[in-house]
């Protein structure tokens, strides 16, 4: 089986325990090269689950980093040069309604899980 390259955007949501009226979501757009879409989903929650090591054992500990889903996965055509796991652009949003803005992220994710689930 050929491999494909997929994009994904991985969303985090940020505590800072200084401001806790702020909400800031991180969004990175990373490149995953896999077999099928379900190994791609793995790899990008494993990525999700590296970057919340790293980010909530870190000195600055003013800031929680929680995993809020994955807002796209999609396959693409082979980029010109490409490393997979590759992070192409990320952008820090500070949300007005966090709450709602949860609420459709995780709508968005979990209908990405059934579409997974019925392509295995």
């Amino acid at each position: 089986m050929q491999q494909c390259w997929f994009l994904t955007e991985l969303i985090y949501r940020i505590h800072d325990k200084n401001c806790p009226t702020v909400h800031q979501f991180d969004k990175q757009m990373r490149l995953i090269k896999a077999d099928s879409a379900r190994e791609a989903y793995q790899a990008a929650l494993v990525m999700a689950s590296h970057e919340l090591d790293k980010r909530n054992t870190s000195i600055e500990q003013e800031l929680t980093w929680e995993f809020a889903g994955i807002g796209i996965l999609q396959t693409i055509d082979k980029p010109e040069e490409s490393v997979d796991n590759m992070e192409l652009h990320y952008t820090i949003d500070t949300a007005g309604a966090a709450k709602e803005y949860m609420r459709s992220l995780r709508t968005r994710h979990a209908s990405l899980q059934m579409q997974i689930a019925l392509t295995a």
